[in-house]
């Protein structure tokens, strides 16, 4: 399966973002604005020149980029000779307003301004996300087992039953019919009667025969199927008497029956890699920014000064009082990175690995904030019991404290 990022880009038209992600430190001291290229991916381009708009030429290598950049709902619409050509056209229209965008000096208007720095911001943003950081990633054989571990009873085979019905508009119809199919013989198989008798045109095709399906799934031309399917999946097998949904009654045979079972690892897999993809790649984010605070410094100011005001023990305080998790964890996450130095510092860590296993069951967030707990503070009383919780992050038998008091007991 491929494990290509699953975070869209926004709506980016990264060609053209890139093209001018660099605009306002490009002014030059004469006033020039640099704005080239408009087109392509930044490589060495040798394909043949097809259009020449004042100094901006356009290749062929551009033309497919173009329409390979569009959304394919809108990429058909320039596929085949004339697509093209209208495609080139409206490049050719692109490059004429940009000039003359450049021509007016637009980029030195304010709201223009705004919308350069928001798609250089926008497009490197989503660029570290999806390339810097996603691309190529994906979950190991080992933990792809673990999460279908952990969540086994998740991953199971529906019961199902294969069933065939005569429909009737009346209760009086069904049981004559459920009597003849008890009767038998000549006249009175279920084929027959399906076809000479059952209302439902469609299914009376397939001599009454609805395939296979589970309690409340949808079954085609069949009226309120969820409910029909509902009441026969019940039913014992082989005939059984009439049975009413909405206006319509119906004998049923059920043929066959498969009973609810767990699903194996290999016929779970691609399923368990789909559940677990959003939060790995979430991890994988969430651990670069924690890394990063770090490596790039922070500092805030005035009102955003450190703990917004709050003392360690206030923030402490606050954060085990309030009930929603994310306000929880972001509480824990303030105080030890705005007072790293603290007697707190190694609690937040510890709550805040809390938090992530108890609500997010994120074991990979989890695992870091113990870790950080560990090296950053090696004389902490909780050392020994980050250090037992994260060598058995995976373990379901473990009890998980919910208080620090707990552990210090």
């Amino acid at each position: 399966m491929s494990a290509a990022p699953r975070i869209l880009l926004a709506g980016l038209l990264l060609g053209s973002a890139l093209a001018l992600c660099g605009c306002q430190e490009s002014t030059s001291s004469s006033g020039s604005f640099q704005y080239l290229p408009l087109f392509g991916d930044g490589t060495n381009d040798v394909t043949p020149v097809i259009a020449k708009v004042g100094d901006v030429e356009i290749t062929e290598n551009q033309l497919d980029l173009w329409i390979d950049e569009l959304p394919a709902p809108k990429r058909s619409k320039y596929q085949g000779p004339d697509g093209r050509r209208l495609a080139l056209k409206t490049m050719v229209e692109a490059v004429l307003m940009v000039n003359g965008a450049v021509e007016q000096k637009l980029y030195l208007d304010q709201d223009v301004a705004r919308m350069l720095i928001s798609l250089r911001r926008n497009t490197l943003d989503t660029a570290m996300r999806n390339y810097g950081l996603l691309r190529g990633q994906e979950p190991t054989e080992e933990q792809v087992r673990q999460f279908f571990t952990d969540n086994r009873d998740k991953y199971r085979h529906l019961g199902i039953v294969h069933a065939r019905h005569i429909a009737t508009d009346s209760e009086e119809k069904a049981r004559e019919i459920y009597s003849r199919l008890l009767e038998g013989g000549k006249g009175n198989s279920f084929p027959e009667l399906a076809r000479d008798y059952s209302v439902n045109i469609e299914t009376r095709k397939q001599e009454g025969d609805l395939g296979w399906f589970n309690r409340g799934g949808f079954i085609a031309h069949v009226r309120n199927s969820q409910v029909f399917s509902a009441k026969a999946f019940d039913l014992e097998n082989g005939l059984n008497p009439p049975i009413s949904v909405s206006d319509r009654w119906h004998v049923i045979e059920i043929l066959n029956r498969e009973n609810e079972r767990p699903q194996t690892y290999a016929e779970a897999r691609d399923q368990v890699v789909n559940d677990m993809l959003p939060g790995f790649q979430d991890a994988i984010i969430k651990d670069y920014l924690l890394e990063a605070r770090g490596k790039y410094g922070l500092e805030m100011f005035g009102e955003f000064a450190p703990g917004r005001g709050l003392t360690a023990d206030e923030l402490f305080v606050r954060a085990m009082a309030v009930a929603d998790a994310e306000n929880k964890l972001e509480l824990f996450n303030l105080l030890h990175t705005d007072y790293p130095t603290s007697d707190r510092a190694d609690d937040a860590l510890f709550m805040a690995a809390q938090v992530t296993i108890e609500t997010y069951e994120d074991m990979r967030i989890a695992e870091r904030y113990l870790n950080m707990l560990i090296r950053q503070y090696p004389d902490s009383e909780l050392v020994d019991d980050a250090t037992y919780l994260r060598d058995n992050l995976y373990n379901p038998k473990v009890i998980r404290p919910m208080r620090i008091e707990d552990l210090r007991q």
